[in-house]
C-alpha cells in the first residue's frame, strides 16, 4: 500500500524522457514570470525531473524573469529558484505562459495562459483531496494491528480506490484530447489490475491524446498484457536446441504447434508428459508437432528427462531457469504451461491438459 500511495501522490514525471534542445531562435514556449520578493540576480531554471537536464534559465531583475526554449511533446517540468528548496510543477507545452506570486510560497505560484497547464491544475484540484485522504488512510492502516478496526479501514481504502477510478473516467471523458488525460491514466494504473479497463480508458482518448510519453507507456502496458493471449499472433523467439543449434518458433509456421513449457525438476510437468506423448504420437502425422521449452538450469538433467520420458520432438532452452527468455516473453509464471498455435502462428488455445489436449487436437486435426 505504501507503494500505491507513493505513485498517487507523486506524479510519475521522473519516468518521462522528453528530449531537450537548445532554444535557439525558434523557441516554441515561453514563461514570463513576476514573483515578488525575489532578490535581483536569483537564478531561475526549468528542469526535467527525469533526466535532470536544464531546459531554460534566466536571472531575476526587479522580480521579473523570462524563460523560453523548445519542448518536443507536453511534459512535466520543475520551475526552481537558486537558494530556495520549493519547486513548482508545470505541464509545459508549445505555448506562452505567465507565472506570478510571492517568494513566501513558491509552491502556490499561479500560471495563466493557454495550454495543458490549465488541465494539469484542474487535475490537481480534483485529485489532490482524494490523494491526501488515501495517504492518511494508508498511514493509519500501517500503524494499526490486524483486527476488525484495520479491516474496516482497508474496506474504506478499497472504496476510495474506486473513487479515484471514477474521477479518472470523468476527466478523460471531459478532456479526451488533452495530454494530461493519458498522464492521469498512467499514474493511476496501479490502482486497478484490470487491463481491459485500462484499455477502455485509453480508447476514450482522441487521436491527439494518444501521442506523447504517457500515452505510449499506457499502450505498452496494454500490448504487454496481450502477449501470449488466445487470438493473438505468437511473438517469435529463438533458443538453442539439444545440439546447440538455434531454433526459431517461426520456423514451425505451416504446422499446428504445441509450445510446451516444462522442466526436468517440475514434478507436475513430468506427470503430464505421458499425456503429451500420447497426443504427439496420435497426431504427429497430421500437420502437428511440439516445441518443448525447458526452464532447466542443468543441461544434463534436461537431456536425461527428455530421454527417460520419451519426448521425441524438438526441444529448446537457454538454461536460465525462471529467467528463460521465452517464458519471460509469454509471462509464464507456473509450469506446466502450453499454448497451441495454428499454421499462421496464431494462438488458438492455452494450457491444454490430459484428455483436453487430446480432444482439442482431435477436433481440429480430424
Amino acid at each position: 500500500m505504501r507503494i500505491l500511495l507513493f505513485l498517487l501522490v507523486l506524479p510519475l514525471c521522473s519516468l518521462a524522457q522528453t528530449a531537450v534542445k537548445s532554444p535557439g531562435v525558434n523557441a516554441n514556449f515561453s514563461i514570463n514570470g513576476a514573483v515578488t520578493g525575489l532578490p535581483d540576480s536569483t537564478m531561475v531554471f526549468l528542469t526535467h525531473p527525469g533526466n535532470k537536464q536544464i531546459l531554460a534559465t534566466d536571472y531575476v531583475k526587479n522580480g521579473k524573469f523570462k524563460l523560453f526554449g523548445n519542448v518536443e511533446t507536453p511534459d512535466i517540468y520543475h520551475l526552481s529558484f537558486i537558494g530556495y528548496k520549493d519547486v513548482r510543477e508545470v505541464f509545459l507545452d508549445k505555448n506562452k505562459l505567465t507565472v506570478s506570486g510571492s517568494v513566501k510560497d513558491l509552491t502556490r505560484l499561479k500560471f495563466t495562459g493557454p495550454g495543458t497547464q490549465n488541465d494539469y491544475q484542474l487535475y490537481q484540484t480534483r485529485f489532490d483531496p482524494i490523494k491526501t485522504k488515501l495517504n492518511n488512510l494508508v498511514s493509519k492502516i500501517n500503524q494499526t494491528a490486524a483486527g476488525p478496526s484495520r479491516d474496516t479501514m482497508i474496506q474504506a481504502f478499497e472504496k476510495s480506490k474506486q473513487a479515484v477510478l471514477t474521477l479518472v473516467d470523468a476527466f478523460v471523458k471531459e478532456k479526451p484530447a488533452s495530454p494530461v488525460s493519458p498522464f492521469i491514466i498512467y499514474i493511476t494504473s496501479p490502482v486497478s489490475s484490470d487491463i481491459s479497463e485500462l484499455e477502455r480508458r485509453y480508447n476514450m482518448l482522441k487521436p491527439e491524446g494518444k501521442s506523447g510519453f504517457y500515452a505510449n507507456e499506457v499502450l505498452k502496458m496494454i500490448e504487454a498484457s496481450k502477449v501470449g493471449s488466445v487470438g493473438t499472433m505468437a511473438p517469435d523467439f529463438v533458443q538453442a536446441d539439444t545440439a546447440n543449434n538455434p531454433i526459431a518458433l517461426s520456423s514451425f509456421k505451416g504446422k499446428y504447434v504445441l509450445v510446451d513449457f516444462w522442466a526436468s525438476w517440475c514434478g507436475p510437468c513430468r506427470m503430464e508428459n505421458p499425456a503429451v506423448v500420447n497426443a504427439y504420437n496420435a497426431f504427429k502425422d497430421k500437420n502437428f508437432t511440439i516445441l518443448g521449452v525447458s526452464l532447466d538450469q542443468n543441461r544434463d538433467k534436461w537431456l536425461q528427462a527428455i530421454k527417460v520420458d520419451n519426448l521425441k520432438w524438438h526441444h529448446v532452452s537457454d538454461l536460465k531457469y525462471w529467467q528463460n527468455a521465452a517464458a519471460q516473453l509469454y509471462h509464464i509464471s507456473g509450469i506446466p504451461a502450453n499454448m497451441l498455435l495454428d499454421p499462421t502462428g496464431k494462438i488458438i488455445a492455452r494450457n491444454l491438459r490430459g484428455e483436453q489436449l487430446y480432444s482439442t487436437l482431435q477436433q481440429i486435426l480430424n
